[in-house]
């Protein structure tokens, strides 16, 4: 299911735009690569010096990349990196694996593989509690998932990720 284009899946599925702190979150999860992350940086408009370092990163150096993702990170939004039990962690959480379910529902036709899908995304992203009932197992041995439920669990997330309606004025002038 984490497949090679993690991030055009965040691009396409994802509820609001992601930045950095997604990049981290993915990068720790497993599911962006260093290449996948330098080429993103790249091709963002602005890039401070560390931001820019941590592009052209190689070799040797890439022994350092964690800590300069966090640095480019910092650089570029004023703030530390997220980190688990953060709220920009959770969110960049939330935002990965909506987007994976979405990716999930739009490319698994049968039970058995949306089954293996939502099983794998609970492994790279981990998952709440409500999340870990979407997969059934057969007295048979086979797995299903029920794509109603797998829908409606991304409906409730992304009803939390979005500000409601009155607050969008406010986000666009900030």
């Amino acid at each position: 299911m984490i497949c090679l284009n993690a991030l055009d899946i965040l691009r396409r599925r994802a509820v609001l735009p992601f930045s950095w702190g997604e990049l981290v979150v993915g990068h720790d999860f497993g599911l962006l690569s260093i290449r996948d992350i330098q080429a993103w940086v790249r091709s963002v408009p602005f890039r401070g010096p560390v931001s820019a370092r941590l592009a052209e990163l190689a070799g040797a150096e890439l022994l350092r990349f964690e800590e300069t993702l966090w640095a480019a990170c910092a650089e570029a939004t004023g703030r530390k990196a997220p980190r688990p039990g953060h709220e920009r962690w959770s969110l960049a959480q939330d935002l990965w694996r909506t987007a994976l379910l979405k990716e999930a529902l739009a490319t698994q036709p049968g039970a058995e593989d949306l089954a293996e899908a939502v099983e794998a995304v609970i492994d790279h992203v981990g998952s709440p509690e409500d999340m870990l009932g979407l997969v059934k197992r057969q007295p048979t041995g086979t797995r299903s998932a029920d794509r109603h439920a797998i829908a409606a669990f991304v409906d409730r997330i992304e009803a939390k990720l979005l500000p409601p309606e009155d607050r969008w004025v406010a986000l666009a002038a900030s």
